[in-house]
């Protein structure tokens, strides 16, 4: 087992954070590129952000909301817990589109319709089923998710044939894509290591430098080929269902993960969540739908709260913790110190 204080244990650490779904999703979504800069700047940018916020202590240990929580106070914790579910309830709805995009090959109503079985589906599953995949399953997920996406770009992309990455998309913004580039980058927020640990550190920089350029490369322009092989179609076929059904594990436990954040929110029940984040990537399929946007718009949703959920923790980043409160001691038996107690602890 890779030490955690080890180089290659902090770039292990965020590759398992941030590598998952958006390895499938985003070259289906924003490749090409208009830019080749854009990845670069915006891990450049998320660098920088892990220095100041290793330098105040890192999320590692505690988490980003018990992180916000210690500097800014139970208020914009809270913020934090919400960010987390709406960013994961309204991303939810790109990954079943994905899903159902890479099932049948191209998109439009169909794929739309599609999407709402993945997502309904997906959410019966975690109704029913509250435990999620064990950490081996995680990792045996994520070397599929790379062996398909690597397929993928041997391929020559995402979809073939669809044409993903053209038409207006290759005219987008640089700032317009890194919104939801930012889907690929959930994750490293609770895995920055504190500054002391010099050499985890410097594996998170160095794993954020490999996610990097693995995005890059799968964002990249396609390779020219002379002639696609006669199999192209049947092991396109094959990838795009291999693809959709790892879509929808990963609905499936997001919506799990989102059900936690509900209860912490309101104190609900599980399966109360699982509805609720349902019914919200429900919606904004519908809505996406009926205004004809493709995956990259419902990608802008999770990428926003994550941006919102970067900008706070950074906040709190340049925030001195607040004091915590004082146990009573036994010459303090006074009902104010016990009242004062009680309602200074933040729940959780």
């Amino acid at each position: 087992m890779t030490p955690p204080h080890s180089w290659s244990g902090g770039a292990a650490q965020v590759l398992g954070a941030v590598l998952g779904a958006g390895a499938l999703l985003l070259p289906a979504a924003l490749a090409p590129q208009p830019g080749p800069w854009t990845g670069a700047a915006v891990a450049g940018v998320l660098a920088g952000w892990c220095l100041l916020v290793a330098a105040a202590g890192g999320t590692a240990d505690s988490g980003p909301v018990a992180f916000v929580r210690d500097r800014l106070g139970p208020r914009p914790a809270r913020a934090a817990t919400a960010l987390y579910f709406g960013g994961f309830a309204t991303g939810q709805a790109g990954v079943a589109l994905g899903a159902a995009e890479f099932a049948l090959g191209d998109s439009g109503w169909r794929a739309y319709a599609v999407a709402a079985g993945v997502l309904c589906s997906a959410a019966a599953y975690a109704w029913f089923a509250p435990r999620g995949l064990s950490p081996a399953g995680r990792r045996l997920r994520l070397a599929a998710v790379l062996a398909l996406a690597v397929a993928w770009r041997a391929l020559g992309g995402p979809l073939p044939g669809a044409g993903p990455g053209g038409g207006d998309r290759a005219g987008w913004a640089a700032l317009l894509v890194a919104v939801p580039l930012l889907f690929g980058w959930v994750g490293l927020e609770g895995a920055v290591p504190a500054a002391a640990r010099r050499r985890a550190l410097g594996g998170t920089l160095l794993g954020i430098a490999l996610a990097s350029a693995l995005y890059a490369v799968l964002l990249g322009p396609p390779r020219a080929a002379a002639a696609p092989p006669p199999d192209a179609a049947a092991v396109g076929a094959a990838l795009g269902f291999g693809s959709a059904a790892l879509c929808w594990t990963y609905c499936r436990t997001n919506l799990q993960a989102t059900a936690t954040r509900w209860t912490e929110l309101t104190g609900r029940t599980r399966r109360g969540g699982v509805a609720a984040a349902a019914l919200i990537a429900l919606g904004v399929l519908v809505l996406g739908g009926a205004a004809h946007w493709d995956l990259p718009h419902l990608l802008i949703g999770p990428g926003a709260a994550t941006a919102a959920l970067y900008a706070l923790i950074a906040v709190a980043a340049v925030r001195r913790p607040r004091p915590r409160p004082q146990e009573p001691t036994d010459h303090d038996h006074s009902d104010r110190s016990r009242v004062l107690e009680g309602a200074a602890r933040p729940a959780g």
